[in-house]
């Protein structure tokens, strides 16, 4: 099964190497990342796949990173109900990024379904349990608890990540169960999760551990 923290922020988004990341994430359990805005690559024996978050907000933006193929896994940052339906639906996309920055009604039922239906995953950032404090914690929290009632209902995939931008900021596998389970993701979801990217691609040349 592979174990992948998606996404992380290596250099010179963040402030650690992309190597130094990558051994910190073999330390910490993993065997594959995300980095955001680096190729393709190996090191330490963690593969690293390139990430790609559009953050424009329309589907211009979207359709013009699709169009790419470069390999990329593709994430959008979510807008309001309509904006979200739309990418969800488009052919390329894998990630639905943010939506704890979202009101309720910008992922509902439908949202959902279109979701679980076209193989979008929603990637919850893990470093926003962490960041965020007090009352933003809390919404944070309340946001996430949401999403999982309706990925228990629908059966859409959720990808998670440190959201790391420095090897302080990554964690441990058993960190992010722990971390999960603040919002009530039991254990083996929290894993399932963490092996999602493989089957965003219908046809993926996405190598799978397989143990």
């Amino acid at each position: 099964m592979t174990v992948t923290d998606v996404c992380i922020h290596p250099f010179p988004e963040g402030d650690s190497t992309l190597r130094r990341m990558a051994l910190t994430a073999r330390e910490f359990g993993y065997d594959t990342i995300v980095a955001v805005d680096h190729v393709e690559s190996e090191y330490y024996g963690v593969l690293i796949l390139k990430g790609r978050i559009v953050r424009e907000g329309t589907m211009k933006a979207v359709n013009a990173a699709v169009r790419q193929r470069d390999g990329a896994v593709i994430g959008v940052v979510a807008g309001d109900n309509g904006f979200n339906r739309s990418v969800v639906q488009t052919p390329g996309i894998h990630l639905l990024c943010g939506l704890h920055r979202t009101q309720r009604n910008a992922f509902d039922h439908v949202t959902a379904k279109l979701a679980a239906g076209r193989r979008v995953a929603i990637h919850l950032d893990f470093s926003q349990l962490l960041a965020c404090r007090g009352h933003s914690r809390q919404k944070v929290l309340i946001r996430y608890q949401e999403l999982l009632s309706l990925q228990r209902k629908f059966g859409f995939s959720f990808a998670i990540g440190s959201g790391a931008r420095s090897v302080l900021d990554q964690r441990t596998v058993s960190e992010m169960i722990l971390l999960s389970s603040l919002f009530g993701m039991t254990r083996e979801e929290t894993l399932t999760a963490l092996g999602t990217v493989p089957d965003l691609f219908e046809e993926s040349s996405l190598p799978r551990v397989v143990q």
